[in-house]
């Protein structure tokens, strides 16, 4: 696997989750630079998503909210998770599960203002009644005009709007309470929750046995709930005219480890003869994990020439400003800009990113 250095967000404003600030080194490829250095003076650049095979029906698909929930973006569609650390409920009850029990009756709303997309009722009232069998199991019944103190939560990038915009509406109705989210990518999130450094775990992808392993070794017991659902965007740069949709057979060919596709025509002969600016996730991220799992068969094999990036942002500028890139990321970035999956897609890079970059 390519080493990276990515830079772990700290506590980053939750405006900021989605829009690309705190974008990483990037390694590999020859030419391909990150966006901030790429950008100079500013400008705007477009991106638009193609179109991938469903595994359902064979059909090309973009990441719409019709195609996601429908089930037929397959198998880019994936549900998203948070994890509780029954502990840290044992040691602030009231201020945990209250905060617990207001995610569960407002994730539908937290979901879709945020970009993704929301389960349906029949999940959302699982979750309500198996944190309450979780609450009856130990003991706790919640005073939520009582509760003060700060609930951290660590995990993916990707669900932390989600965890953010919950959080905010919790602070806001509490006076006294704080909802501190480090997205630092599912993995790196799971290392922390499963030596009982964080309350509530984000995650874009289920807990894999190792961890869990590491969590039972220190004695953390846990409860998982499903709060949304996502796509993962496969992308290039809106001047490319030549690609409109890809099979999951080349999209694997593209990005399997060792893969031999070098320039665009190594995959279509058709295309030119330019080298393929690639752009993705970094290693910590559950983003990572699904799409490595799901479209190269293997959770973590890649390819190991690619720009790799703790945030879908980044990953989207940086395809914004060249021709003859690819990528893939989180959906949810087109719903946070005002875009629409299937369509050009104006990415501004302006020197405001770059000032912001530097504060992080």
């Amino acid at each position: 696997m390519m080493a990276t250095d990515p830079t772990t967000t700290d506590l980053v404003s939750r405006r900021k989750f989605l829009t690309g600030v705190g974008a990483t080194g990037v390694g590999g490829l020859a030419g391909c630079t990150g966006f901030l250095e790429q950008a100079g003076g500013g400008g705007e650049a477009a991106i638009s998503t193609v179109a991938v095979e469903s595994d359902e029906d064979g059909e090309f698909y973009h990441p719409t909210e019709e195609h996601i929930e429908s089930g037929v973006y397959s198998p880019l569609t994936r549900p998203l998770f948070i994890f509780v650390n029954h502990t840290s409920l044992e040691e602030q009850p009231d201020l945990i599960a209250s905060y617990v029990q207001f995610y569960f009756e407002g994730q539908h709303d937290f979901a879709r203002e945020t970009g993704y997309y929301a389960t349906d009722d029949e999940t959302r009232e699982q979750n309500m009644e198996e944190f309450q069998i979780v609450l009856d199991d130990l003991g706790i019944d919640p005073d939520s005009e009582s509760v003060e103190g700060t609930i951290d939560c660590s995990g993916s990038n990707t669900v932390a709007p989600i965890t953010s915009a919950a959080g905010e509406d919790f602070e806001n109705e509490h006076e006294g309470t704080s909802v501190a989210v480090n997205p630092e990518g599912t993995g790196a999130g799971f290392s922390d929750f499963a030596t009982g450094g964080s309350d509530i775990q984000s995650a874009s992808r289920d807990i894999l046995d190792e961890e869990a392993e590491e969590a039972e070794a220190n004695d953390v017991e846990y409860s998982q709930y499903e709060i949304g659902w996502d796509g993962l965007a496969v992308v290039k740069n809106a001047q490319n005219d030549w690609m409109e949709e890809i099979t999951l057979d080349d999209l694997q060919a593209v990005w399997e480890f060792e893969s031999e596709i070098e320039q665009w025509s190594d995959l279509d002969d058709e295309y030119p003869d330019e080298e393929i600016q690639l752009w993705g996730r970094d290693s910590d991220s559950g983003t990572f994990d699904y799409f490595t799992e799901e479209i190269n068969g293997e959770l973590g094999s890649i390819r190991t020439d690619y720009s790799a990036h703790t945030d879908t942002g980044s990953i989207m500028e940086g395809v914004a400003e060249s021709e003859y890139a690819f990528g893939w990321g989180g959906v949810g970035y087109f719903a946070e800009i005002g875009g629409e999956p299937g369509e050009d897609v104006e990415v501004d890079g302006g020197e405001g990113d770059e000032d912001e970059d530097e504060e992080e």
